[in-house]
């Protein structure tokens, strides 16, 4: 949160050249009254057209309302829909409007309209950076150099999404003021090898850590860099291509190392400090060091975090007041709508409807904004939430002994209601109406024990518990680095070295459990033990096949895990498809040309 200020100041002077709507990936075009030509005239725009660059990248990250603050390709990132995460509300009489239902798809669903943009629109940022930084004149090359780095993270870390998601799709290298509507779609693997060209050149031209929190540094670059060169050995079937992922990875963790101790703002007992409008402690005694990587003030490589390579930063307050911007607004995205919650026929009782269900039944001494407070996490709308492959089956049998299933980590909340029989116990499914709604609270979402909420929390003045001002979000950090090792590792034939990368997360994790041997099926449930609520975990699955291929890991988390076949229990389809449809909007758009459809979509 600290460098907040200069992406807002670089926002102001960049919405002068940059526009988004829905036909930004055939329009390339600032709308302003000046050219391109003119708009750039000193070093200073550029780096103005680069912030743009980061607020549009910093938006397909955390959980965004979507009827608040506009942008909504992060949740479709993030894996809605797919086995971790799902609709957060998870009620039987809504299963048809899962997005887990993949009945209810089609190539005019607006999410994949909203993604297929937002890359688009991103890349067209860097290209617009490219472009400017050959028309000013610079104090150095290296600061040129620099600006250029930047872009073609963003250009490659755009392009590699887009090939996961979509296939191979329309290569734009160039910005362009000219409408063009004859593109053709260039090869999957033509499209990995762009961004691969694209994230080495920014590699070698970015810092070795980040110059101010928040910006791209040689760490992000070099990890997503891993991930495309893994995505390219299984479009290609060049096993050689695992070895420069394993390299990438490698360069990683060096510049990395995973955080094995407790660090930070809640974990120094000589601490008697307080935070926040309710006056908690700083110091959590009862903390672990996973825990501690999602406290407030812990995000950044600046900070002592060392297995922090990029992370989004989210205002303050007080910089949210002075210059306005984006607050992850986790209190009403994420999580499930606790309040709402009500016993079963069988659970009936007399003074109580429900675990959560009536604030004056509830201590609001001791769980302060009651069935809104920050316990549960806030007031959540229900839109996002945890499944149970993501909240129990990663975590049973011999894998429970992990402080990232602990209490403090992934909460089971207990019942609130004093007027129940239940009181104080944790909730248990089979006491509800619906069963399938409950889910764990997460403190990647939640600060459960009131510790940072700034007073000015509440959504317009009645949903409480909303904003958590200040706190940052995870781009990457090293520990899915290891899991991308182990990913090439494994695809390398390298069954001892894959799982030893895997493990060594576990032993972070202080895990009771270790792999004597994995499967790409393991490494998928320790990302998501490791990363829920961080990976973008469509472009996981999706990159798991080659083009053409019928992807059957991915196939069986979605016919196994997914909210409306699992939670929900109903009767879905496996997908025929491997990649998300090419919007039919753009299709349409690009009128003096044909572009082909994905196999499976209509």
């Amino acid at each position: 949160m600290k460098a907040y200020n200069y992406l807002l100041a670089g926002l102001m002077a960049a919405c002068a050249l940059t526009s988004c709507n829905d036909d930004e990936f055939l329009e390339e075009q600032p709308r302003t009254i000046y050219t391109v030509d003119t708009a750039f005239e000193k070093s200073s725009q550029v780096d103005a057209a680069i912030a743009r660059a980061y607020i549009g990248f910093n938006y397909m990250f955390g959980f965004h309302n979507m009827y608040v603050e506009g942008a909504a390709a992060s949740n479709l990132l993030a894996g809605n829909g797919a086995d971790v995460i799902g609709g957060g509300q998870a009620y039987p009489h809504m299963a048809a409007g899962q997005f887990s239902n993949f009945m209810s798809l089609n190539s005019n669903t607006g999410d994949f309209n909203t993604l297929w943009n937002e890359l688009y629109q991103l890349a067209a940022e860097a290209n617009l950076v490219l472009y400017g930084a050959e028309l000013v004149n610079w104090n150095n090359e290296a600061e040129k150099a620099y600006a250029i780095a930047q872009a073609r993270f963003f250009r490659g870390w755009a392009y590699l999404r887009l090939g996961e998601c979509f296939g191979g799709v329309p290569i734009v290298e160039e910005f362009s003021e000219q409408l063009k509507f004859d593109y053709g779609r260039n090869t999957r693997q033509e499209v990995y090898q762009f961004a691969i060209d694209d994230l080495k050149a920014a590699a070698a031209g970015l810092p070795e850590y980040p110059r101010q929190a928040g910006r791209a540094a040689q760490g992000v670059a070099n990890h997503f860099l891993a991930e495309a060169y893994l995505a390219q050995g299984v479009e290609t079937g060049n096993n050689g291509l695992y070895n420069d992922a394993i390299a990438a990875a490698q360069k990683v963790i060096a510049a990395h190392p995973l955080m094995t101790q407790r660090f930070g703002v809640r974990a120094n007992p000589m601490d008697t400090g307080t935070s926040g409008f309710l006056g908690v402690p700083n110091y959590k005694e009862d903390g672990n060091v996973y825990y501690d990587l999602f406290q407030m003030g812990n995000y950044d490589y600046d900070e002592g975090n060392t297995e922090s390579l990029m992370a989004v930063q989210a205002p303050t307050y007080n910089q949210w007041v002075a210059d306005g911007g984006n607050v992850y607004m986790y209190g009403v995205t994420v999580g499930a709508p606790y309040r709402d919650f009500v016993w079963n026929a069988t659970e009936t009782q007399p003074d109580s409807a429900g675990p959560w269900h009536d604030n004056p039944n509830i201590d609001m001494n001791q769980f302060v904004g009651g069935n809104q407070g920050a316990y549960l996490g806030g007031t959540s709308w229900g839109l996002i939430g945890s499944t149970d492959y993501s909240d129990e089956v990663v975590w049973e049998g011999q894998f429970s002994d992990d402080i990232r299933n602990s209490q403090i980590v992934r909460c089971d909340p207990v019942v609130m209601e004093r007027t129940s029989k239940h009181y104080g116990e944790i909730c248990k499914k089979e006491w509800l109406l619906f069963p399938s709604a409950l889910m764990r609270v997460s403190c990647k979402i939640a600060m459960q024990d009131g510790w940072g909420w700034d007073s000015h929390h509440a959504f317009a003045g009645v949903q409480t518990f909303c904003y958590q001002y200040g706190r940052d979000m995870y781009v990457a950090r090293s520990a899915e680095t290891y899991l991308l090792l182990a990913e090439a590792y494994l695809r390398a034939g390298d069954q001892a070295n894959a799982t030893a990368a895997l493990n060594t997360v576990r032993q972070r994790a202080q895990a009771s459990y270790m792999y004597s041997s994995i499967t790409m099926r393991d490494i998928l449930d320790e990302r998501a033990r490791e990363l829920a609520f961080e990976e973008h975990r469509w472009p996981t699955l999706l990159r798991l096949d080659k083009t053409g291929g019928q992807n059957p890991d991915m196939k069986y988390q979605l016919e196994n895990y997914t909210m409306f076949t699992n939670d929900l229990a109903q009767d879905g389809i496996v997908p025929q498809w491997t990649l998300f449809p090419i919007p039919l909007t753009v299709i349409n758009l690009n009128k003096e040309a044909q572009l082909e459809q994905n196999p499976g979509w209509n």
